[in-house]
């Protein structure tokens, strides 16, 4: 699994780094990702920080990094992805976009959610709560998709 900053980000924000651990054994992040996601006094740093230094959380680079008019994390994280065949986790609309172009297989931040209920890591009670506490953080979900998503936890 690799992953973009800002599901790190997000996910160190309300407590819940660690699903990654549980759910994929760690993730892999380029140095870009790294600078944008390890930066001291951000919400959720010591966090992130621990992942690091446990070596859950690693580090490799992209052989040849493809300019797909992202961001320098986006870049390097899409780049990576499709160069080891892997699954990227992103939010970002655009490089969404360009995952979908590349054929590379993704996941967004909620869906670590709904699969940590699949899994029976978490109830739907806790999922609906956890996707609260990330809009909360400043995760956008349209009022439209959010409602979907928590009405889709309350079945």
């Amino acid at each position: 699994m690799i992953s973009n900053s800002t599901p790190l980000i997000c996910l160190a924000k309300i407590g819940q780094l660690r699903l990654l651990k549980t759910l994929f054994g760690g993730v892999t992040v380029t140095d870009a990702v790294k600078g944008e996601v390890l930066v001291e006094g951000k919400p959720g740093y010591s966090l992130v920080a621990d992942a690091f230094s446990e070596g859950w959380i690693r580090v490799s680079n992209p052989k040849q990094l493809a300019e797909l008019g992202l961001g320098k994390g986006e870049n390097s994280a899409l780049s990576l992805a499709k160069e080891n065949n892997d699954t990227l986790l992103i939010d970002d609309a655009a490089a969404i976009t360009a995952a979908r172009a590349l054929g590379v297989d993704f996941l967004r931040t909620t869906t670590v959610i709904f699969t940590a209920v699949k899994k029976k890591m978490i109830n739907k009670k806790q999922a609906a709560v956890l996707i609260r506490q990330l809009v909360k953080a400043g995760y956008y979900i349209s009022p439209r998709f959010l409602a979907e998503i928590l009405a889709k936890l309350t079945e």
